[in-house]
């Protein structure tokens, strides 16, 4: 006869029982009010007091019977996987290990850190993939291995790789490799109404904007800043904001720079090129190295020590301010320099351009040592409502002379290769002896003497003798 076991006898269901009954009675300890001992005054023993009793219950710790993984009780440490590197929330500087890191976990480091904090992307094997939502003023360092370095952050399909938003007054980017292999429609890095700086650092986008667009605000690239776009427009928009460049590379299938400025902007030590395998493409055909468009009168424009090369127009500016281009090489274009704004100064540049050297299409040129060569129409060319003033400029005409050529709307009596002369219209910087350019000078701290001593230089304002005349 079939008789069911009785789980008492059984050794598996004694153990059973036993592990029931251990569990039962370790939680009914934890459970269990906890009365506190009081000592008496009267007679110094200790006795049970209903006032001293505590009627609370501790906070039981079920996680202590699972994995490490699952417990719900105790400190959280995050040793790897997808919060590996973070040092804490709202911590002043975080650090992410794109080797370990979950592709998404650096989003929500970003979110976390507070403003004015430093954020470190290390990359040696794998790259973190994510859009950067910033949204405070932070500084992001990236930190790649070896020679051949890989992206420290790279933009998903179809998305910018950082987004900065107007509440983030300053964001700095140093010693980043960042990539947009596929942002379609998006800009690699996008910023509004904010101060944006780009230190030693490499942007490398594909797609149909810029690879860095800001509107409104600053921007500021210094120390080898390069940016490479395979792009329909241009490699950098700036709009309605202020453009602080040095020291800096551009190379782009389509357009260099575009800039509506406001206020003071300065350029040196710039180059800008369309890509060579790229050259002749339809997508380059009539693109601008660097348009610029100054929105009101009093913003000057400074460009010095320049490389402008294989556009159709090298330099393009326009509006109601001032400029000054010195110092420039702009080779291989059709037209070198096109200028509509009040005034400009274009002094000591080499411009190599098919057609025309420098055309002042609206207000005063003040062109001077200039050397311009290989151009077939005209070497310096100025509209109706166009003024030049020139001197001491070297023209070099092709060989193949003007009278036949063709080119838009420019009667055959204008077509001269070399219309202008060497003289003396105006002053060129830095013609004396003590002249300097304002990234030249410093101010000395002593003045030497006839007999070569070494004298004292001008008196604070704060020691003068104000009882004198």
């Amino acid at each position: 006869m079939w008789m069911r076991k009785n789980s008492e006898t059984s050794p598996s269901g004694r153990t059973r029982a036993g592990l029931g009954l251990g569990a039962v009675a370790a939680l009914a300890l934890v459970l269990a009010p906890v009365f506190v001992p009081q000592a008496n005054a009267r007679d110094g023993n200790y006795e049970h007091s209903s006032a001293a009793s505590v009627s609370g219950y501790m906070k039981p710790c079920f996680g202590m019977l699972l994995d490490a993984q699952l417990r719900t009780c105790g400190p959280r440490h995050y040793k790897g996987g997808s919060r590996y590197g973070y040092h804490g929330r709202g911590q002043a500087d975080a650090t992410v290990d794109c080797d370990r890191a979950n592709p998404r976990y650096v989003e929500e480091v970003v979110g976390r850190i507070r403003s004015g904090g430093v954020l470190y992307l290390k990359a040696k094997n794998r790259s973190c993939v994510a859009t950067l939502d910033i949204k405070k003023s932070i500084t992001i360092v990236g930190q790649g291995y070896g020679p051949q370095q890989i992206p420290v952050l790279v933009a998903p399909a179809g998305e910018s790789a950082i987004r900065i938003s107007p509440s983030a007054d300053h964001v700095i980017l140093k010693d980043m490799f960042i990539s947009a292999p596929r942002s379609q429609g998006m800009a690699g890095v996008e910023a509004s109404n904010t101060e944006l700086t780009l230190q030693n650092t490499l942007v490398r986008y594909q797609g149909d904007n810029a690879a860095v667009h800001l509107s409104g605000g600053r921007l500021n690239m210094t120390e080898n800043t390069h940016l490479i776009a395979k792009t329909r427009s241009v490699a950098l928009a700036v709009n309605n904001a202020s453009l602080f460049a040095e020291n800096s590379q551009i190379a782009t299938t389509s357009g260099g720079i575009y800039g509506v400025l406001n206020g003071d902007s300065q350029m040196q030590g710039v180059s800008v090129q369309q890509l060579a395998d790229w050259h002749g493409f339809e997508r380059g055909e009539g693109a601008t190295g660097i348009e610029i468009k100054l929105d009101s009168g009093g913003s000057i424009l400074s460009m010095n020590d320049m490389k402008v090369l294989y556009f159709s127009k090298g330099v393009s500016i326009e509006g109601a301010g001032e400029a000054l281009l010195s110092h420039t090489l702009i080779a291989r274009s059709d037209q070198g320099i096109v200028l509509g704004l009040n005034r400009a100064r274009i002094i000591e540049n080499t411009i190599i351009a098919n057609e025309i050297g420098i055309d002042i299409q609206d207000g005063t040129a003040f062109v001077g040592r200039n050397q311009i060569a290989n151009i077939r129409t005209a070497g310096i060319l100025a509209s109706s409502t166009g003024e030049v003033r020139a001197v001491d400029n070297q023209i070099d005409p092709n060989g193949e002379g003007c009278p036949s050529l063709k080119w838009g709307s420019i009667e055959p009596s204008q077509r001269v290769c070399t219309p202008w002369y060497r003289g003396s219209e105006f002053d060129v910087p830095g013609d004396a002896d003590d002249q300097f350019m304002f990234d030249e000078f410093w101010p000395r701290m002593t003045v030497a003497t006839i007999d070569g001593a070494a004298a004292p230089g001008p008196v604070p304002y704060n020691q003068l003798d104000k009882t004198k005349p």
